[in-house]
């Protein structure tokens, strides 16, 4: 247990979580007249190997040099200092007062687009800057981003590569386990999970959580698709979304990282591309019966959006669900009684204009009149209904496009994800045939029969494997997690 009084600098006030190799307490500053509140990070790494130490030491000054670098924004937290007693390591920063975004995301709660919008720009706001300083956080989430209380703002916290340390291990042959996946499951991508994360793996947890944001579930309950592995959610939307945005959306978690947007300031862009669309632009079924109580509702949207467009410089603002209504901008806009008494005028005139020709027994005239002064319009040609229709020449039936190794791959993790271990092995072999030299071929199809029980067989592949990328640090198929446990090995969050 850590001591009531840090070294004499940061009295403990009380434990706020962690987990099996990193703990973190709620503290005062002792030495400062107003002792300002902060958070002390414990870290340990599993292993007490001096090399491992010497490895976390390394890595540990690194870290807290970013960190440095990194608390110069005003919405992520200063490091204020760090230590290293005995074989434990401690960091200090910056209190965030406020609280975390699973009050506002998730369980049900669907917020609209205006919401979802607003939540992306900040976080991505953020990321644009810890980008620039090459620095991927590794497990953004709900509960790592902080509403502060004084300003609303949202805050980033507990960056993954801090958490690298305190799950710092060894194996017998002295390599350490730098390759290990740190992230949360469901705002993890594929190239996270196998220890390679990117730019684009920040964006896909981001998008991931707007997608909950708007939908109410949790990412890890989302379907795959079956042939693409692209995320399945759509079907999970109530409410009104524009198609634009949810493109948005689909692009930031792809499941290849090379088809995401790349940069945060790509998705921004993009998101500032979006046309002006208000909620009163999105389509919105009006029934007959309710037609008459909302065609003053109607009237009076389509006027607040041209007024709010022309306020915003652009005259050619349009309304599509809304024309019937819509105003010229330079037309002036006519009050609520004008339309209600034209309405009951026009009607009053033609009651009489019945009354009058039923009295008069005159004889019934067609309905065509013609404005008098108005140019004529050429009619257009009548197509004979006997006219033989255009034949249509059927195009030739173009051959399927042969699959890579990296999609016969996909499929294979599709496949043992769903208890298809020998469907799976069967198109890491055919990704094999296609390409013998592919080292991460033959590196799945050990991971597959070592979960078949097929030991010596594994072997062999593991050794193919490293044969043809002996430069690759690869984790022993000991240490290893199967590849059907989509989530890799459970870790406690710090």
């Amino acid at each position: 247990m850590l001591d009531t009084i840090l070294r004499g600098h940061y009295k403990i006030i009380s434990h706020l979580g962690g987990g099996g190799f990193g703990q973190t307490y709620l503290a005062e500053d002792i030495d400062l007249p107003t002792h300002p509140t902060c958070v002390v990070k414990q870290l340990k790494p599993l292993s007490h190997e001096p090399f491992v130490l010497e490895t976390a030491k390394r890595l540990f000054d690194q870290e807290a040099e970013m960190l440095y670098s990194l608390g110069s924004h005003d919405r992520i937290p200063r490091l204020l200092a760090h230590f290293q007693e005995g074989e434990e390591f401690y960091l200090v920063q910056e209190f965030a007062d406020g609280t975390d975004l699973t009050q506002e995301i998730g369980n049900g709660k669907r917020s609209p687009e205006a919401v979802a919008i607003a939540l992306l720009k900040e976080v991505l706001e953020i990321l644009v800057y810890v980008h620039e300083r090459n620095v991927v956080h590794r497990d953004i989430k709900p509960a790592n981003l902080i509403r502060r209380t004084s300003d609303r703002k949202i805050v980033l916290i507990d960056f993954g590569a801090v958490k690298e340390i305190g799950g710092l291990a060894v194996d017998p042959q002295g390599n350490t386990n730098l390759t290990i996946a740190i992230g949360s499951p469901g705002y993890m991508p594929i190239e996270q999970l196998n220890g390679k994360p990117r730019f684009s793996s920040d964006i896909y947890a981001v998008g991931m959580m707007a997608i909950q944001a708007i939908t109410g579930a949790e990412p890890r309950l989302f379907a795959e698709h079956p042939e693409t592995a692209e995320l399945v959610w759509r079907d999970r939307l109530q409410g009104n979304y524009s198609p634009q945005f949810l493109d948005i959306l689909d692009k930031m978690v792809r499941y290849d990282f090379r088809q995401r947007y790349q940069t945060a300031s790509e998705v921004l862009m993009a998101i500032a591309s979006m046309p002006n669309i208000t909620e009163h632009d999105l389509p919105t079924v009006v029934s007959a019966s309710n037609m008459t109580n909302n065609a003053a509702t109607i009237i009076t949207s389509s006027q607040d959006a041209t007024q709010a467009a022309g306020s915003q410089g652009d005259s050619s603002y349009r309304n599509p669900h809304t024309i019937a209504f819509q105003e010229s901008s330079s037309r002036k806009s006519f009050p609520i009684w004008v339309w209600v008494t034209g309405g009951f005028a026009l009607l009053l005139v033609v009651i009489m204009a019945i009354i009058s020709k039923t009295a008069k027994n005159a004889p019934e005239v067609v309905n065509n009149p013609v404005a008098p002064n108005l140019p004529s319009t050429t009619a257009s040609p009548t197509v004979s209904p006997t006219a033989t229709p255009p034949k249509v020449t059927p195009s030739p039936t173009t051959a399927p496009t042969p699959l890579s190794v990296e999609e016969l791959l996909a499929q294979a993790l599709i496949l043992n994800r769903n208890n298809k271990p020998q469907e799976a092995l069967a198109k890491v072999e055919e990704a094999i045939k296609l390409d013998p030299t592919n080292a991460d071929a033959w590196g799945a199809k050990g991971l597959l029969l070592r979960s078949m029980g097929r030991e010596n067989e594994a072997i062999a592949s593991f050794s193919k494997a490293l044969e043809l990328r002996p430069d690759e640090r690869l984790i022993p198929p000991s240490k290893r997690e199967l590849p059907s446990k989509k989530g890799g090995k459970k870790k406690d969050d710090d």
